[in-house]
């Protein structure tokens, strides 16, 4: 039905021109085309700004792994011990993330820890030092300390990260600030204010190639606002060094206008066969619209699901879950990989992306036509089972489990990783949120990951004293 009232819409123009000709005018239906044109030019806006927010929402949260943890609040906060955050931070980050920079500042915003990856120190971004680069962060760090001072809820806390892409010659960088919280509160903090991580992602290639590609965009192109003609679509992403806002900018689709141009040649003819060309306007109408609803449908489908491994991403799992609770008992499944940064750390993060799309592969041939799996960022991932009883899940995670752990031909090398698996069941009569039922298999997935990896436990096997030792070590098994 969308279809055939966009198709009219995009005909009623050519048909008006056409009668108009017949009447021997000559004028031309110039503000619906320009409406047409704009509203198209609007929804394609607002899907590259969405897409880009959920990129940047994707990075902030692989963070919390680091700054969400009650260990980090003692070894830095509490005390700051140098070798632990080189460790645990620094290594850790830089090691199994596409982050290149990681610096530390504590309650009062001082930096006591920083470190740059060895390939990127010679950048334009990065030659500059640390100290330039946390300067950068300042207005994303002056965020974060007003929102730390807002109401914090009781139990494990929201992130709370800001991120702005920045521009430093031919680099582009995405640059986070993110505060340290305790989890399960083992660790209290000193005062006030809790210390921050400032880290910085580069995007590979040309800023352009890489939004342009990723969005679909005709002749993307990165400017300050200023030089940006009117007639192309825009999004502000970017900083500037001088501090002016970058545009993305790019050609926007005008299925109405190209119509008219395509539909004037037909016009004269239609003079003495109107019926004829009334029908090759409406086919025509119709190819534009189908390109038009196509190209839509991609950017929707790239906004919900992972761009590396295709998977449904962290935006599906509150739909996908109300409507699977709705319909019955449903088994909500956390995994996580082992051994995932030893790959990385031997064979390179190309070599961990295309694992990544292996392990994706071998989820969706282990699960069912009815289940649904999720990629929630780095190695981990969450599969929803409607209507399977628990005894049969845990029996369907061991078999993938097994799956998972065979080895990975990756280029000429073969690797191996392991998969731990926590699960928690929601009947269909308890009013349990998605958030409250991700959180029960999360804490499983730590008791697996505690009792040595590879193993699958259900979250009625996760009692109030498994959860107490576990949280010493829930940062270190995730690792």
């Amino acid at each position: 039905m969308t279809m055939r009232f966009t198709q009219f819409k995009l005909v009623g123009p050519a048909l008006v021109l056409v009668a108009i000709l017949i009447a021997g005018l000559a004028a031309v239906p110039y503000y619906g085309v320009k409406r047409l044109d704009a509203e198209s030019r609007e929804r394609q806006e607002t899907l590259v700004k969405r897409n880009i927010s959920i990129w940047i929402a994707d990075v902030e949260f692989a963070l919390t792994a680091w700054t969400i943890w009650d260990e980090s609040i003692a070894k830095i906060d509490n005390g700051f011990d140098s070798e632990w955050a080189d460790r645990n931070i620094g290594k850790s980050l830089i090691g199994t993330s596409r982050t290149r920079f990681a610096a530390i500042l504590d309650a009062d915003d001082n930096m006591i820890y920083t470190k740059t990856a060895d390939e990127v120190i010679d950048r334009p971004f990065f030659l500059r030092g640390a100290m330039a680069i946390v300067q950068d962060a300042g207005s994303l760090v002056e965020r974060v300390r007003e929102r730390e001072t807002g109401v914090k809820k009781d139990g494990i806390p929201d992130p709370i990260a800001f991120s702005k892409i920045e521009v430093i010659g031919s680099d582009a960088v995405l640059l986070t600030a993110s505060l340290f919280q305790p989890d399960f509160n083992t660790a209290k903090l000193r005062g006030s204010h809790a210390p921050i991580l400032v880290s910085a992602v580069p995007i590979a290639g040309s800023l352009q190639d890489f939004l342009g590609n990723r969005f679909l965009l005709d002749d993307a192109a990165i400017s300050p606002i200023g030089e940006v003609s009117p007639d192309r679509a825009r999004a502000e992403i970017a900083v500037g060094q001088d501090g002016q806002a970058e545009v993305l900018s790019w050609r926007p689709p005008t299925p109405a206008s190209d119509l008219l141009l395509q539909s004037l040649p037909l016009a004269a003819a239609v003079t003495i066969l109107l019926v004829a060309g009334g029908l090759f306007v409406a086919r025509l109408s119709r190819r534009t619209v189908v390109s038009l609803v196509e190209a839509e449908q991609r950017m929707r489908h790239a906004a919900t699901h992972d761009f590396l491994t295709g998977l449904a991403n962290r935006s599906m799992i509150q739909p996908e879950f109300t409507r699977m609770s709705g319909d019955g008992n449903l088994t909500v499944v956390c995994l996580d990989l082992d051994g995932f940064k030893s790959v990385n750390d031997r064979y390179g993060h190309a070599a961990g992306d295309e694992l990544l799309k292996q392990v994706a592969q071998r989820l969706r041939a282990g699960t069912r036509e009815s289940d649904v799996v999720f990629r929630l960022g780095g190695d981990e991932f969450a599969v929803l089972m409607p209507s399977v009883p628990m005894a049969d899940a845990e029996w369907r995670c061991r078999q993938l489990s097994q799956l998972l752990s065979q080895p990975y031909a990756i280029g000429e090398v073969e690797a191996s990783v392991g998969a731990s698996f926590g699960l928690g069941e929601v009947s269909a009569d308890a009013a349990e949120t998605c958030d409250e039922a991700l959180k029960r298999a999360d804490d499983a997935l730590y008791a697996a990951k505690a009792k040595g990896r590879g193993d699958v436990v259900t979250s009625s096997l996760w009692s109030e004293d498994n959860r107490s030792s576990s949280s010493r070590t829930r940062r270190a098994g995730r690792k």
